[in-house]
C-alpha cells in the first residue's frame, strides 16, 4: 500500500515537471549595456565610451530580484518586480533611490538569429523619460549523444 502511494506521488511529480511551463519572462544574468538614458539625459554611451572597448554590465539577480545599473561610473541598485499583464506585453516595476528608476517600465524583448544556434537577445526597459537598453549573446550548443561505454546497450 505504501509502495503504491509513493510510486503514484513520484509519477505525479514527474508528469507535473514534464508539462510545467513557466509563465512570464526571466532576465536573470549579466547583460551588456548598449544605451542608458535616465530622466532624458544620455548616460551611456558617453565620450569615454569611444576610448574603451568593453560595454558596462547590467546585472539582473534572480535571487534578490534586483538589477544593478551602471550610472556615472557607479552602480545604482533597484529592486524589480515582474507584473502580470496581458500575453505578449510585459512590464516590470522598479524601486530605487534614484527617482528616475522608480515606476513601471515596459519590457521590449527582441531575439535575433545571428548564426546557426547563436542568438542575440535585445531588451529595452522603457518609461516616460528613461530607457535602459541591454543585450546578451547566447550560444546554444548542439546536442551530442553520449559516447557508448563498455557493457552499455
Amino acid at each position: 500500500m505504501v509502495k503504491k502511494l509513493v510510486i503514484s506521488i513520484l509519477i505525479i511529480i514527474f508528469i507535473s515537471f514534464a508539462f510545467y511551463k513557466p509563465k512570464g519572462i526571466n532576465l536573470e544574468g549579466k547583460w551588456k549595456a548598449k544605451m542608458i538614458i535616465v530622466d532624458g539625459k544620455k548616460i551611456y554611451p558617453d565620450t569615454l565610451a569611444n576610448f574603451i572597448d568593453f560595454d558596462p554590465e547590467i546585472i539582473v539577480n534572480g535571487w534578490t530580484k534586483s538589477i544593478s545599473i551602471p550610472v556615472y561610473r557607479k552602480n545604482i541598485n533597484a529592486s524589480l518586480q515582474y507584473l502580470d499583464t496581458e500575453k505578449g506585453k510585459y512590464q516590470i516595476k522598479l524601486t530605487s533611490h534614484e527617482k528616475a528608476l522608480n515606476g513601471i517600465f515596459d519590457v521590449i524583448i527582441d531575439t535575433l538569429d545571428v548564426k546557426k544556434q547563436s542568438f542575440r537577445v535585445d531588451v529595452k526597459l522603457k518609461s516616460n523619460k528613461t530607457l535602459i537598453f541591454f543585450q546578451k549573446h547566447v550560444i546554444i550548443p548542439p546536442w551530442k549523444p553520449e559516447f557508448p561505454r563498455r557493457g552499455q546497450v
